[in-house]
């Protein structure tokens, strides 16, 4: 395809869409800067352990709500553009984009079962929501919480794939699929 035979401008996901994919990149992408500058402070002082806790949890309860509207909204249809799936490259998106999904999915049901496992309520702005689920075995806590940690990782980097994947459409491909997702 051509520069010339491409549209004047950019076929849009929804407003919607794309507020809840930007609103959940960030999301992403302060849970993990707190969860990994949390990790590495909480070791070394105990000052900061409390502030990363908390903003930690409540900013992890906001990104599970906003992940149950974006699987709601795309379960429903929403009002997304349905691009078909032709070439091997798109087969590739579509995969990596379940596997997100999946990814945060996992990491959120880890996080609120490595703090559950502790025998304490996730606190979010310094509400308490207890665990739907009877006590759980010593030893779980460890367990979920590397289960968290890693997913975590194995998230970011896949997450950081997905916005090279983007940045290379926009300035290599050019064929304007980034700006489908700009506002």
């Amino acid at each position: 395809m051509t520069a010339s035979s491409l549209p004047s401008s950019p076929a849009h996901y929804s407003w919607e869409t794309r507020w809840l994919h930007w609103l959940t990149a960030v999301l992403v992408l302060e849970q993990f800067i707190v969860g990994q500058v949390g990790w590495h402070l909480m070791a070394r002082t105990a000052a900061w352990r409390p502030f990363l806790v908390a903003t930690h949890t409540s900013l992890g309860v906001v990104l599970a709500t906003v992940f149950i509207i974006r699987v709601v909204w795309a379960l429903t249809g929403g009002r997304a553009i349905r691009f078909p799936i032709v070439t091997m490259q798109d087969r590739v998106a579509r995969s990596v984009h379940r596997l997100l999904y999946m990814l945060l999915g996992g990491e959120i049901v880890f996080g609120y079962m490595a703090r559950w496992s502790t025998g304490r309520p996730v606190m979010a702005f310094g509400v308490p929501i207890n665990s739907p689920l009877p006590m759980l075995m010593r030893g779980t806590h460890s367990f979920f919480s590397g289960l968290h940690h890693w997913n975590a990782w194995l998230l970011f980097c896949v997450a950081l794939f997905h916005g090279f994947a983007g940045f290379y459409h926009l300035f290599v491909y050019r064929d304007r699929i980034f700006q489908r997702m700009l506002p």
